[in-house]
């Protein structure tokens, strides 16, 4: 007989949100990846890996809303954010309202899985280099209700992603524990 045979990496943490919202390219800045990155949808068709101190990164392709139906290749994304322990949820800065593009993004997540939504998560604002100190304050106070970990950070500042860096590398220790 014939078998198919889908070997499944679990990874301890998946970088999911829009299309360019910079999971690319933080995978790149925090390991050694050399994910593709360009500045139009759908540059990630598979799943990139990187690891950061013995921790498995991946870039999830991006969501589009209507990915849980399958739109986009929705489906087939959305399946590898199973395989992760918990979702860093990207959102970048260039939309206006950060609280409808979480919503978005959960929402497909729920709708695909409901235990996707039962996940640890965290959330990246990205792009901070493209706002004013003003607009990122607003951002982060919008999302602050959510009570998840919030960070902010652009892959053209080391000083974030290095506070970023350690930060996770910290929380995923202290799960480790758990």
């Amino acid at each position: 007989g014939e078998f198919y045979i889908e070997l499944q990496l679990v990874v301890d943490v998946g970088f999911a949100g829009f299309p360019n919202a910079g999971k690319s390219s933080l995978l790149n800045a925090l390991t050694n990846a050399s994910a593709k990155v360009g500045s139009y949808q759908f540059t990630t068709l598979e799943p990139n890996l990187g690891v950061l101190h013995g921790y498995i990164l991946a870039d999830i392709p991006g969501l589009i809303k209507g990915a849980s139906e399958g739109r986009g290749l929705g489906h087939k994304f959305l399946r590898h954010i199973k395989r992760t322990k918990m979702i860093a949820h990207l959102i970048s800065l260039e939309h206006e309202d950060v609280m409808s593009a979480y919503r978005t993004i959960r929402k497909e997540l729920e709708q695909y899985d409901k235990e996707l939504a039962e996940k640890d998560e965290i959330i990246i604002l990205t792009k901070t280099d493209l706002v004013d100190e003003q607009a990122l304050k607003k951002a982060q106070k919008a999302l602050a209700v959510l009570k998840s970990r919030l960070f902010s950070l652009s892959i053209y500042d080391t000083d974030s992603l290095k506070v970023f860096s350690d930060a996770l590398v910290k929380l995923l220790r202290k799960k480790e524990k758990q």
